[in-house]
């Protein structure tokens, strides 16, 4: 009996773990996604959040994975490097490899059902 146990906590602490690391993921997807004013021009209605300028035509993000060919693309794109239908991203991602990281893995995780 002790094993089945032991192999139930450990998964539980997995999942648990997952879960955690997901929110803060978003959490700081979010907040990196904001604080580079990336809401300039685009808006996220599933995420309320708003585009500040009205001048700037970009696309809702609501669906970003359903948008982009992977992860990796979208980093590319964002670091100018690569375009899409023949137009590159309007400025460069200027944080951390890091921030970027963050912001592409949680707009891989906006998606429409």
């Amino acid at each position: 009996m002790k094993p089945i146990r032991y192999t139930l906590m450990v998964a539980l602490a997995l999942a648990v773990c997952a879960a955690v690391s997901s929110t803060a993921v978003a959490a700081d997807g979010k907040a990196i996604f904001l604080g580079q004013k990336c809401n300039l021009c685009h808006t996220i209605d599933s995420q309320s959040i708003a585009k500040t300028s009205e001048k700037m035509k970009a696309p809702d993000l609501s669906n970003a994975a359903g948008l982009v060919e992977s992860a990796d693309w979208l980093k590319s794109f964002l670091k100018k490097e690569v375009k899409k239908d023949d137009k590159a991203h309007q400025r460069e991602f200027k944080g951390t490899p890091e921030e970027l990281d963050t912001v592409v893995q949680w707009l891989m995780t906006l998606k429409k059902p």
